[in-house]
């Protein structure tokens, strides 16, 4: 979804957080016919994504750190799972950041690379965990 959101430069419409404007879903969420083209097209819809697959993915990780902090895993699974979920919050925050600041390249550019971190920690925690005797 964040391709969509920087292609479309949806980052530079409804620069609050956590509603957008007044709202707690956009007025233009559904602008365009037909209605599957919003997915594609329109910036309130793409940032409308973008934040509840974000939403989503931060309470899964969350799930998957309250559990797995208790189980018996290797000091280098546990080390994964903890540094999911320490990057993981590092990545929301550098979002509403990114947004409410109107998007300055810097920012931007620490969001996109924070992505790149969670998904090499989020394999690196499937990989360690794979290995965790039954």
């Amino acid at each position: 979804m964040g391709a969509f959101v920087a292609g479309l430069d949806a980052g530079l419409v409804y620069n609050s957080w956590p509603k957008y404007a007044e709202s707690w879903f956009p007025e233009d969420l559904w602008l365009k016919n037909p209605k599957w083209r919003n997915i594609f097209e329109n910036p309130a819809t793409a940032q409308f994504m973008h934040r509840n697959m974000a939403y989503l993915t931060l309470l899964s990780v969350t799930l998957t750190w309250l559990v797995g902090r208790r189980m018996l895993l290797g000091r280098r699974a546990k080390i994964a799972l903890h540094s999911l979920m320490g990057m993981l919050y590092l990545q929301a925050l550098l979002g509403i950041a990114t947004l409410v600041h109107y998007v300055p390249v810097y920012l931007g550019a620490m969001h996109q690379n924070a992505s790149m971190a969670v998904i090499t920690f989020a394999f690196w925690l499937s990989n360690e965990i794979r290995r965790v005797p039954k």
